[in-house]
């Protein structure tokens, strides 16, 4: 969701609605650090008691689980920061760089929706490859745009801070890309615990 709030902040240009948005991204953040502390707290009283090692493992990926969720967080509201700081400048994006950052946005939103899908998939009907491959196509579209980025900011198509806000922007986007997939392999190691123990 808050991700989805900020595709819509790139494209707000009404002060009033930007700053509403942009506030709303701000609350998410906090609620979501909160839910990461209250459900660490109570994993790790949880593992005080006697447990078996198989809980443990499962204990031990949950808290990795909660920790990547709460990163993804970081980095939707670090994807607001910086097109906050690119609306209070008076510069803008080219059509060019919408374009990539467009095509960056919904690389990262398929990667969150295939999580997604995984942390619900109860019968193990995802493929988790998937998500890897998504990865992959995430980094790789970022090195291309960074080398790309340098060619047109010495070719004077845009100057150097768009540049910096554009790559702060598809950075950020690969950083998500990594808590994501950290959110799968947790994902994966609780399910392979459970599986080898049905066995």
């Amino acid at each position: 969701r808050m991700f989805g709030m900020v595709r819509d902040l790139l494209h707000t240009s009404n002060e009033n609605d930007f700053n509403k948005l942009f506030s709303r991204i701000e609350k998410y953040e906090n609620i979501s650090d909160n839910m990461e502390l209250e459900i660490a707290n109570y994993l790790n009283q949880v593992s005080e008691g006697r447990l078996s090692s198989e809980s443990k493992l499962k204990i031990r990926a949950m808290l990795r689980e909660v920790t990547e969720i709460e990163s993804i967080g970081d980095s939707c509201y670090n994807l607001a920061r910086t097109i906050n700081h690119k609306y209070r400048g008076n510069e803008d994006f080219t059509e060019k760089q919408y374009s990539h950052i467009h095509q960056m946005f919904q690389l990262t939103d398929d990667a969150l929706n295939q999580m997604v899908s995984l942390v619900e998939d109860e019968g193990h009907q995802v493929d988790v490859n998937k998500s890897s491959n998504l990865e992959n196509e995430i980094n790789n579209y970022r090195s291309q745009l960074k080398n790309q980025n340098v060619l047109d900011v010495n070719n004077k198509e845009y100057d150097y801070q768009m540049g910096v806000h554009y790559m702060d922007l598809i950075g950020e986007c690969e950083k998500l890309g990594d808590y994501i997939v950290n959110v799968v392999e947790a994902r994966t190691d609780m399910k392979a615990v459970s599986y080898t123990h049905l066995r």
